[in-house]
């Protein structure tokens, strides 16, 4: 007999009780909007709404868990803090959400050189534990205040930091406790401090969208705290500005720690909301790390160096770290501060650029939407992380728009993203390769690509339970 929706949920919620205890399990409807909404703006529909949200304690307990939901044939949506840009912790059908804020412990193995953290820890909570013992979090998303080392890990990315500076997450995991979607426990890596050759089933985790596995445990290795100092660059052309930045790369100069951009207008906003003075063209910000402040100092003289020789308008050497934070406060939540002046939804695009084309992507992101119906009415927004050659041009979507006008405006700038992608051959580095980017997947790597991760998933979840909709791209 098939239970209605309503004695479904009352079933859940006292079956997820007796695992979690009660106060952990939550049918309410807050709670259940909550933790089916994204920073996409798309309103939370009351078919798809979840059963219910439950918070489990550790790894036993999410085991159980996904048992009982491959028993009952229900779906289970992972989610952290529900700050990814890319679809995954939005449910678009029934089922449970498992959150896993509550899983933040944190324990330093000094003498062996690691952590140990659960993947409800946030990155801010995380760094700050780390600089107590003069160590460095290699991960500094823009989010990093309520973003969780869960999340951060399945989908490896290191936020604002450049890949060729320090890598992904990935590279300094040394292994994983995850419970796999049929409610196995299974440990992967080593505790020495040189990662596994050949076969490592961490990286079928690290990175995998979700697909695999929830991650309860992340051993990471402890990299020590480097001097910083910082510059800022002011370009009247964009142009310049990209050409400048590909020559840091190209003439082999060392790589930034960081490098941020902000087209004048964004500039502005930012600039002016921390209370300093607009600056007279688009901003390049950017920190390099030595083991000698000197050093450190030493790097970023030489990119000024470049940027002048580029056309730079302004230059400045910053090392009075107070000063820094001002400065870097203007870019950081960017995307908080837009909306503080113009009012709206924000949705933004990753696009990335090859080396060799980046003044090149550089115009094509300055114009993305031309020519599109929805958004090319509305102004574009750029920033980005250019240090990793990543833009982001942003769009501000009227409250007056339909759910319908907003869902076709965010497959303008899909499929508008995937063109561009596509064209410089790249991907993106920062949001995941699935959920709303499946159809880039597949364009990118093919029908024999996309088939061998399907094979993965059906290999350890045959039902689908955990976290359907991504793979197949629900949008």
């Amino acid at each position: 007999m098939t239970r209605s929706a309503s004695s479904m949920a009352q079933h859940l919620i006292d079956e997820l009780g007796r695992i979690v205890s009660p106060p952990y399990v939550s049918g309410g409807i807050f709670e259940r909007i909550k933790n089916a909404t994204t920073p996409l703006g798309l309103p939370a529909e009351e078919e798809r709404l979840p059963y219910a949200v439950v918070m489990p304690a550790d790894s036993q307990q999410i085991a159980a868990i996904l048992k009982l939901a491959n028993r009952e044939r229900i779906s289970v949506f992972v989610r952290g803090s529900g700050t990814s840009l890319i679809g995954h912790s939005r449910p678009h059908c029934r089922g449970i959400v498992l959150n896993t804020h509550r899983m933040r412990k944190l324990t330093l193995f000094e003498s062996y050189g690691y952590f140990e953290c659960g993947p409800g820890l946030t990155a801010a909570k995380l760094g700050e534990a780390l600089a107590r013992i003069d160590c460095f979090l290699p991960v500094w998303p823009g989010s990093r205040v309520i973003a969780s080392m869960g999340g951060l890990v399945c989908n490896n990315t290191s936020g604002h930091i450049v890949d060729v500076c320090f890598g992904k997450p990935g590279d300094y995991i040394l292994g994983l406790e995850v419970v796999l979607p049929d409610g196995q426990v299974i440990q992967t890596g080593s505790k020495g401090l040189r990662r596994i050759a050949g076969t490592d089933l961490t990286k079928f985790f690290v990175g995998g969208d979700g697909l695999m596995g929830v991650v309860t445990n992340i051993r990471m290795r402890l990299v020590p705290r480097l001097q910083q100092a910082y510059g800022v660059a002011v370009f009247n052309d964009l142009g310049a500005l990209a050409r400048g930045v590909r020559r840091i790369f190209a003439e082999r100069h060392p790589p930034p720690l960081f490098m941020e951009m902000m087209d004048h207008k964004v500039a502005e906003i930012g600039y002016g909301i921390r209370g300093m003075a607009p600056p007279p063209g688009a901003v390049l910000m950017f920190g390099a790390v030595s083991a000698s402040q000197r050093g450190a100092s030493e790097k970023i003289s030489r990119m000024l160096a470049v940027f002048s020789d580029s056309g730079a308008a302004e230059l400045q050497l910053v090392e009075d770290e107070r000063v820094w934070q001002q400065i870097v406060a203007a870019r950081e939540v960017i995307g908080s501060y837009l909306l503080q002046q113009v009012d709206g939804v924000l949705n933004s695009a990753e696009v990335v650029s090859n080396l060799a084309g980046l003044e090149e992507a550089m115009d094509d992101v300055t114009h993305f939407n031309r020519g599109l119906p929805l958004i090319g009415q509305l102004d574009n927004y750029l920033f980005g992380h250019i240090g990793a050659l990543t833009f982001h041009p942003s769009f501000v979507f009227p409250r007056r728009w339909t759910t319908a006008e907003q869902k076709s405006a965010l497959e303008e700038i899909f499929r508008r993203e995937m063109e561009l992608n596509l064209k410089y051959d790249t991907c993106g580095g920062e949001w995941g390769q699935f959920g709303l980017r499946t159809p880039f997947f597949k364009a990118k790597y093919g029908a024999a690509g996309f088939d061998l991760i399907r094979a993965f998933k059906q290999a350890v979840d045959p039902h689908n339970i955990l976290n359907p909709g991504i793979l197949e791209g629900y949008r």
